[in-house]
């Protein structure tokens, strides 16, 4: 205000129309017609290790510190982490099992704990540093166990005593030597020291670059379907109903008859086994599901045909159809999968197949493909209980182990005498070694298969874990909720480091 003495400004003032709104979220206070005639700037986060270290290096806060070569390694070995922690997201599941909210507000509070650390101490204390920033800072975030480990192994591995002594932070990137900060901000944006950018700066297989770069695509061209028009573009073209009608007419002509669970039920014996009590809720779960499409076609059905009024879970049915995507309305009642509809109709019916193999005698197969089921945890389950009442062990204080085989299904004669032959298992960021152990992948071969395994239970006295690495099992690539169990594998190297790389295995895969 002009008039206001106290109020003074010197040099040139805005004009008097000039309006300028700051908002860190969407705001439903300012019209959409200011919206859209205004000028939009935003604060895009960078991308990449190198600029992503670059805006996470702080100001020159060791002025402060009673050790300021011991804090400049441990400050760039954080801004690291914190680059490669914020980074790490853009590989999907295989980075995190979920995407957590870290940001620069972490590393500051990291580093002024590290401050008081140093200061109050003889010798760094690196135990207690790797516990707070991992558990509780960017711990605090974190909600799946899987990625606590994974931040956990990366703390580790940067923040060691090998850090003031040019430890490597990744191939080709050891930690500098401690310079005022200018020349740090130098040496991140202008030397050529800093690797280029790389799936190997976060420890990933090279492989990870592929499957990153076929999401997008795939992103890129199913919106881009999305957006089409759904009207009959020509005469040669078939219009959305008559694709619709193609599908359902195929689906429902293939449909198979649901299992007779009361003539299962007289077969079994009062006593079934545990598996055989896996395999009978099998048998429920497909009868729901088959009963689930069958219900849906048939007034979608009528519906197409004009019978019905089409009602809007009849639309999404429809939609959904359409666009190639398994309906929402049997997802819910579905096996866990990531597959498109076509895909998933072929997986379904070679899910049924299994159950039907089992139906003619009651026995558990030979080999049991793990991939097809519900529940795959149950029947692992099973394992532990038949194990269990056999040998009279507590059932709480047994655990899962495998052996992998060298024989294929064919050389397979007989079931396992202790535990069961699987199979169906894909194993990603690595493969599985003839030798017996993990290696690193071959390179374009992103989902090699796992060979048959057997999988046994023993009590936990009697198991050794030594140069193992627990492998977690998932059921799709989506990996977080759907979570099995972990399997410990044989490894000639630091397990660490296929934490690192986002080592798991998976029953089905879309490729």
């Amino acid at each position: 205000d002009d008039d206001d003495p106290d109020l003074k400004m010197d040099g040139p003032k805005g004009h008097p129309d000039f309006r300028v709104f700051l908002s860190a979220e969407p705001s439903p206070v300012i019209p959409i017609g200011i919206l859209q005639r205004s000028i939009k700037l935003t604060s895009e986060p960078p991308s990449g290790i190198r600029a992503n270290v670059a805006r996470a290096f702080p100001d020159e806060p060791w002025e402060r510190s009673a050790k300021p070569s011991e804090y400049r390694c441990v400050m760039f070995s954080m801004c690291f982490f914190h680059a490669v922690v914020i980074e790490r997201k853009k590989f999907g599941p295989q980075g995190w099992n979920r995407v957590y909210p870290f940001n620069t507000g972490d590393l500051t509070t990291c580093m002024e704990v590290t401050a008081n650390y140093i200061e109050d101490r003889p010798k760094i204390p690196w135990e207690d540093l790797r516990y707070v920033f991992g558990e509780i800072m960017y711990g605090g975030h974190i909600t799946d166990d899987w990625d606590r480990v994974l931040c956990m192994a990366y703390l580790q591995s940067y923040i060691v005593p090998e850090c003031c002594d040019g430890l490597e932070l990744a191939p080709g990137l050891p930690v500098p030597q401690p310079m005022s900060f200018s020349e740090y901000v130098t040496w991140i944006n202008e030397s050529g020291e800093m690797p280029a950018e790389s799936p190997v700066l976060y420890g990933l297989h090279p492989n990870a670059e592929i499957n990153f770069r076929t999401v997008q695509a795939d992103v890129l061209f199913k919106t881009i379907n999305e957006l089409q028009p759904k009207q009959q573009g020509g005469a040669d073209m078939l219009s959305p109903q008559d694709i619709v009608r193609a599908k359902l007419d195929d689906i429902r002509d293939r449909l198979p008859e649901m299992h007779n669970l009361q003539d299962l039920s007289e077969r079994l014996e009062e006593d079934r086994t545990p598996q055989q009590h896996v395999f009978y809720q099998e048998c429920e779960r497909m009868n729901i599901l088959i009963d689930r499409l069958k219900k849906s076609l048939e007034e979608l059905d009528l519906g197409m045909k004009g019978a019905l009024s089409m009602t809007a879970s009849m639309q999404q049915l429809f939609d959904e159809m359409f666009m190639d995507r398994v309906p929402e309305v049997w997802t819910k009642v579905s096996f866990m999968s990531m597959r498109p509809l076509g895909s998933w109709v072929e997986n379904f019916h070679t899910r049924n197949e299994q159950l039907l193999t089992w139906f003619v005698d009651l026995q558990t197969p030979k080999v049991t493909n793990l991939s097809l089921f519900f529940n795959p945890m149950s029947f692992l389950t099973a394992i532990m209980q038949t194990t269990s009442m056999i040998n009279s062990f507590d059932l709480d204080q047994m655990a899962l182990v495998v052996d992998v085989l060298k024989k294929t299904i064919d050389q397979i004669e007989t079931s396992a005498r202790d535990g069961c032959h699987v199979h169906g298992l894909i194993m990603e960021g690595a493969r599985w070694d003839p030798s017996g152990s993990i290696e690193d992948s071959r390179m374009k071969e992103l989902y090699p298969r796992m060979p048959i395994m057997t999988v046994r239970s023993l009590p936990l006295g009697k198991i050794d874990r030594r140069d193992q690495y627990e492998c977690p099992l998932y059921k799709t690539q989506q990996r977080g909720p759907g979570f099995v169990v972990g399997f410990f594998l044989k490894t000639k190297q630091n397990p660490r480091r296929w934490t690192i790389a986002g080592v798991g295995m998976l029953l089905d895969v879309v490729e």
